[in-house]
């Protein structure tokens, strides 16, 4: 091999070493913008999917029962703390509208008695009574209705039945277990105490106020709201 042989590899050998230099240092910047976007795009979707909750709310009356199945299809009838996924095809939202950043399918759960009537004055407005769901570690601690994005870790549900597996903290867990109560704590990126899940709750009067929807009075001697 000649000098100028030489001189060549070792400039290959550098150009080698710098790139390798600037991909360690891009590399976890773009993975941090990634995850950034993705987080931005949860939250989007997460106040989207509330704001179409409202307006089935206002036009109807009440808020659907979750999906218990894969379909999208809202429960006919739900009770107590009514946990599962949010109902795209009853809603009229495409299947993407209702998964996170991750295209993980949101959890949904709501305080029943906003399902079963019709006739909002029951209680549209009214702090009291709505204590079927439990949110640890939050205000609202007893919300009216809530989303879950379980983010990159496990818990969410697949679109094929079930949940990911691979939720890792105590809080991770409580948010998948189906149960009434849900967790939330500050992110933690990594380890046993890992925690990316998101969550989104809203009490009353505090979700029918923020949408603008305007809680009727009950008629005289209806036997409501006295």
């Amino acid at each position: 091999m000649n000098t100028e042989d030489g001189f060549v590899l070792v400039e290959i050998a550098v150009a080698v070493f710098v790139l390798a230099l600037l991909l360690g240092s891009v590399l976890p910047l773009l993975r941090a913008e990634t995850v950034s976007a993705r987080g931005a795009a949860t939250d989007r979707r997460m106040a989207a999917v509330m704001a179409v909750l409202a307006a089935e709310l206002a036009r109807s009356g009440h808020l659907p029962c979750p999906a218990s199945d894969t379909d999208g299809v809202a429960d006919i009838v739900c009770s107590g703390a009514a946990t599962g996924r949010v109902p795209a095809a009853s809603l009229g939202l495409p299947a993407a509208a209702v998964q996170d950043g991750w295209s993980r399918p949101f959890t949904y759960a709501v305080d029943a008695r906003a399902t079963q009537t019709a006739d909002l004055t029951d209680w549209c407005g009214q702090a009291d009574g709505f204590d079927a769901l439990t949110l640890d570690g939050a205000t609202p601690h007893h919300p009216l209705v809530l989303l879950v994005a379980h983010g990159p870790g496990g818990g969410a549900w697949l679109t094929g039945g079930g949940r990911a597996p691979g939720a890792a903290s105590d809080a991770e867990m409580e948010n998948a277990d189906d149960d009434a109560i849900f967790a939330t704590v500050p992110i933690v990126a990594s380890g046993p105490d890992r925690f990316d899940d998101r969550i989104l709750a809203y009490a009353e009067p505090a979700f029918t106020s923020m949408h603008g929807i305007h809680c009727p009075v009950a008629a005289v001697g209806s036997g409501q709201g006295e």
